[in-house]
């Protein structure tokens, strides 16, 4: 229970001197003279740089069943901003985290505002988390705590590019891919859109296991680099683009004769030929394009009647299915 005890009588009746000399250096709650109130006294302490004493005073209140729902959340203010001085960022990150999800009201949501993105920012790119396990890690957890809940900031949409750069460089493409794509969802005019739309087929690029396994992976990378070609044609990104779509349609269409080859090897021709029809049809600069259409013409094929008969190839149905998270 807190302490009847305020600040300004603390004061007036010169008690203050008495918590600020002999203050233990430790984790455990300081003692305090009887009737002080420990807010104000956390609050004092933090003003004057105690931040130790502040973090053991104001951190038990916050878990205290018997404190108010308002001095929970001030406390963990308190605490979470003694804990940032001290630099131990993920404490901090913790408290900011309770003020939001329990005291969205608190007149410090301001502050809290920026010390979530700069401490993202520290565990992406301070040195003292480069080698520690779960630091980086913690970054993501800043990050996108920031943009769920500050989504208009100007910085909402730089978050997104710094969280789906973080799993570019982590290499789980997924994550990545998916967190680009709800950057250019979310924030269509931002300035990262023409960036991530290509680091979105990249990254879907670089899930595909080859010509061999499932192509969706390959479609949705097709659909993303045709679009970043399309939005920003003279863009930073355009040659980079432009050369990983070469890269998809060459993959996509060694998928068909793959396929092709399967229904060859079991003497069905109708199969084969549709395979090979959609490589011709589909991906004609491609070398298993040109190759489909050699095929196509020493089994006397009409190459014009494939491109007006429905019934000769499936292009129709080349298209991805549902990703694996939206069927959850």
């Amino acid at each position: 229970m807190r302490c009847a005890w305020s600040l300004p009588t603390l004061l007036a009746a010169g008690l203050v001197a008495g918590l600020v000399a002999g203050l233990p250096g430790c984790s455990s709650t300081p003692d305090l003279p009887e009737g002080a109130d420990e807010l104000d006294t956390a609050r004092l302490w933090l003003e004057m740089g105690r931040f130790d004493e502040t973090a053991s005073l104001a951190g038990p209140m916050v878990r205290d069943g018997d404190e108010s729902p308002q001095d929970r959340a001030e406390a963990a203010f308190l605490a979470g901003e003694a804990e940032f001085a001290l630099g131990k960022h993920a404490k901090a990150l913790q408290h900011y985290r309770y003020i939001l999800e329990n005291a969205p009201w608190s007149s410090h949501a301001e502050v809290i505002r920026d010390r979530l993105f700069e401490i993202g920012e520290i565990f992406f790119h301070s040195e003292e988390y480069s080698g520690w396990f779960g630091g980086r890690g913690r970054g993501v957890e800043a990050l996108e705590t920031f943009q769920a809940w500050y989504r208009n900031d100007d910085r909402a949409d730089d978050a997104l590019r710094l969280v789906a750069d973080y799993f570019v460089a982590e290499r789980e493409w997924q994550e990545a891919a998916f967190t680009y794509e709800r950057l250019i969802e979310t924030y269509p005019e931002s300035e990262w859109v023409e960036r991530s739309l290509w680091r979105a087929g990249w990254c879907r690029l670089q899930l595909a296991q080859g010509p061999e396994y499932d192509r969706d992976e390959l479609l949705r990378a097709q659909e993303q680099l045709r679009t970043s070609l399309r939005q920003f044609p003279r863009g930073v990104a355009a040659q980079e683009a432009a050369a990983d779509l070469a890269r998809v349609r060459d993959e996509l269409s060694r998928a068909e004769l793959v396929v092709a080859d399967f229904y060859r090897s079991r003497g069905r021709w109708d199969g084969e030929r549709l395979r090979l029809a959609n490589a011709f049809l589909l991906y004609p600069e491609t070398q298993a394009g040109a190759e489909a259409r050699a095929r196509l013409l020493a089994a006397n094929v009409d190459l014009e009647a494939l491109q007006i008969e429905p019934g000769l190839s499936s292009v129709d149905s080349v298209k991805p299915g549902n990703p694996p998270w939206s069927q959850r």
